[in-house]
């Protein structure tokens, strides 16, 4: 699962691990994977939400039919004995209005289904469950499934103390959009705390997120449990960066350059990209071995007043007029201030950041024609 929007992003990383990802659907793409492979994708994947391990799909999406058909599901075989567990539920039908009374409904069916084959169900405790249960409800029905990586996969271990605008899977999904590469120059011109340069800095280096087994619900179950998960985690959280293109971050803001420079240490990426306190007005390539990619989210002026954002919009369309055969893609929540760039997108990008509806926007900047000297 992800966010809406990022789906071709998961899709895109999906084939990089070698599978073959299903037409995907909003919000989702399946893959048909086998255990190890399930297990590699809930340690490595960046730009995914949630990793679920689908039990059934195409269920009734009213309450009569839903409590029957899960009934009807080996819940004894996955759910693991003494372990507490609950119900997370997204989604809505004509009948299936609330989430609390779908989750109701799920809780009663497993329940149900432990009572008819005469064994003790595992306890409920939606305040610190060891094991979700995953219920998605939409127009083709429902699907139920396993949370593999027991809640959100966002986080990276930085203990980041100022909150960034985009979570790390959204950053994650931006730069797979963009097309990140590490034989080019990578430039974020209004790093922030840094989310956005990094995970475009490990999706160009093919740097996994190298989750922790243990932290993860892959232990707990029985599919599972005879795999070698400390080795395949150890094995991902061994890559490192390999030869790329100069990396640059700069912001005009020393205090969110700490927390910036702080993350990049805690993910092993400090070493690989330039932190540097500046404006955009004063970025130049040259050095740079470009043409190359500026990913950025420049400011909405929605936290910053909007006469400043226009101007950070307006004084990046300046900038990039320098940088023929250079690409930009730039995250916008709103098309007042981002027509101060001056320019005319190639592609956008709808997605989901925030309760926002924003827009990857891509550009190609030309080179100049140089004119010839008339005789």
């Amino acid at each position: 699962m992800t966010t809406a929007g990022l789906e071709s992003a998961v899709a895109l990383e999906l084939s990089r691990m070698g599978l073959a990802p299903l037409e995907p659907g909003r919000g989702f793409v399946c893959v048909d994977a086998s255990a190890l492979e399930g297990a590699r994708i809930v340690l490595a994947i960046r730009s995914a939400s949630r990793v679920i391990l689908e039990l059934a799909s195409g269920l009734p999406a009213h309450a009569d039919g839903l409590l029957g058909a899960l009934c009807g599901l080996p819940w004894e075989d996955t759910l693991p004995m003494r372990t507490p567990w609950a119900v997370r539920a997204i989604g809505k039908s004509a009948e299936l209005r609330h989430t609390g009374f779908a989750e109701r409904l799920v809780k009663d069916g497993i329940r149900d289904r432990f009572r008819a084959r005469g064994r003790e169900c595992p306890p409920v405790d939606p305040a610190e469950p060891r094991v979700i249960v995953d219920l998605r409800i939409d127009k083709k029905g429902v699907a139920v499934g396993i949370d593999l990586g027991g809640g959100s996969l966002h986080e990276r271990g930085t203990h980041r103390k100022i909150q960034a605008p985009i979570r790390e899977h959204v950053a994650a999904g931006l730069a797979w959009l963009a097309g990140v590469r590490p034989d080019q120059p990578l430039v974020d011109p209004f790093c922030g705390s840094g989310t956005l340069i990094a995970e475009a800095a490990a999706v160009a280096l093919a740097i996994p997120a190298g989750r922790k087994a243990e932290r993860t619900t892959l232990p707990r179950l029985a599919l599972f449990r005879k795999l070698p998960l400390g080795e395949l985690a150890a094995d991902l959280q061994a890559k490192k960066a390999g030869p790329h293109a100069p990396f640059l971050a700069f912001d005009s803001q020393e205090s969110a350059l700490r927390s910036a420079r702080m993350s990049l240490s805690r993910m092993g990426l400090a070493a690989e990209i330039e932190v540097r306190c500046q404006g955009i007005d004063r970025f130049h390539a040259d050095g740079l071995d470009g043409p190359g990619l500026i990913i950025s989210n420049p400011p909405w002026g929605i936290r910053l007043d909007k006469s400043e954002a226009r101007e950070a919009w307006r004084t990046m369309g300046t900038v990039a007029r320098t940088l023929g055969g250079w690409r930009l893609a730039l995250l916008s929540g709103n098309p007042a201030v981002t027509q101060g760039l001056g320019l005319k997108a190639t592609r956008r990008f709808p997605v989901l950041v925030g309760g926002i509806d924003a827009r990857l926007l891509t550009y190609a900047i030309h080179e100049r024609r140089r004119e010839t000297p008339k005789s």
